[in-house]
């Protein structure tokens, strides 16, 4: 479903929680990925996604054919099944509402050694469906890790037995864009990535 992956972990607490997530979706939803190819195999990568629901990490968690990273709400880790599935999955928790720098050097941190860390830059979830303002912080992430940032669209709503598509755009290099240009271009890819038609 998701590809072959050479960096996943072989845990079998993260195997057992693939297996499960992956059993969920396939039969609850009907899921189709776009653009697959344009997320590269390896180095640090940030993937960068519209956000619909708590059930995005761990859908580009199966999707997604490398081990990904992702930071979640401080609160959805004192919910113990929640927890558990989120860090076994990946996941690590990051305070809302403050500057959370233990959480923010993690990001960096990850991305630096070369892994794959999801991020949703609206910085919560859209009730509507449209994209939201984008947040600062994923500029400020990318660039300090020097990510190659793979625009990242999530097209739903998630209803049962319905279709949720997930579609990646190419991807592009921080480097040294400036935060408003690199904001300006994912923005852009994400509203494109959103408004294709089938």
């Amino acid at each position: 479903m998701s590809g072959n992956a050479t960096d996943l972990p072989r845990t079998f607490l993260y195997r057992l929680a693939r297996t499960v997530v992956t059993a969920f979706f396939r039969l609850c939803y009907r899921i189709r990925v776009e653009g697959l190819e344009h997320v590269p195999r390896s180095g640090g990568i940030i993937i960068a996604s519209n956000h619909l629901s708590n059930l995005d990490p761990p859908l580009l968690g199966v999707m997604v054919p490398r081990y990904i990273r992702f930071m979640g709400k401080a609160e959805l880790f004192q919910i113990a099944m929640l927890s558990a599935l989120f860090s076994a999955l990946g996941g690590f928790p990051i305070q809302r509402g403050r500057i959370d720098k233990q959480g923010i050097r993690k990001a960096i941190s990850i991305v630096e050694e070369g892994g794959c860390l999801v991020m949703f830059p609206e910085g919560h979830r859209s009730k509507t469906g449209q994209l939201g303002t984008l947040m600062p912080g994923i500029a400020s992430i990318a660039r300090k890790s020097n990510a190659t940032v793979v625009p990242t669209a999530i097209v739903g709503p998630y209803r049962l037995f319905g279709r949720v598509t997930i579609r990646f755009g190419e991807p592009f290099a921080a480097g040294e864009l400036p935060s408003e240009d690199l904001l300006s271009h994912l923005s852009s890819e994400l509203e494109r990535l959103l408004a294709v038609k089938h």
